[in-house]
């Protein structure tokens, strides 16, 4: 009877889990939307800093160094942005591992009765 309450509690607690980790899973897809327009805005920056500092004039030359440093900065913090990103998915998939634990051991102690991970009883 405890394995089947003990049971009960944790898959009441792995569904609770698992609703809570519905908006972080939305909240990393926007932070890798916006790493991503981040990107590829470093990437325009970095190409038009390129084209004008490769040009003849000297004010163009300036401002393409300038662009380029700023697309250089961009680049790296977008780049920082991604790494994070890949720590906190790996955390959240930690997570939704444990959640689908915590139902299976739930479910199947509810089912069996007893402290046991076994699908079928004897």
């Amino acid at each position: 009877m405890l394995a089947r309450i003990l049971g009960v509690l944790l898959i009441i607690g792995g569904v609770a889990w698992g609703i809570e980790l519905i908006w972080p899973l939305f909240g990393g897809l926007f932070g890798l939307l916006g790493a991503v327009a981040v990107g590829l805005l470093a990437a325009g920056a970095l190409y038009i800093g390129l084209r004008w500092l490769r040009g003849e004039s000297i004010l163009g030359r300036v401002v393409g160094a300038l662009v380029l440093l700023a697309g250089i900065w961009l680049a790296f913090w977008a780049a920082l942005s991604l790494v994070s990103g890949v720590f906190g998915a790996v955390f959240l998939l930690l997570k939704v591992a444990l959640v689908l634990a915590m139902l299976y051991v739930g479910w199947r102690w509810v089912d069996n009765g007893e402290f046991s991970l076994r699908r079928w009883r004897i």
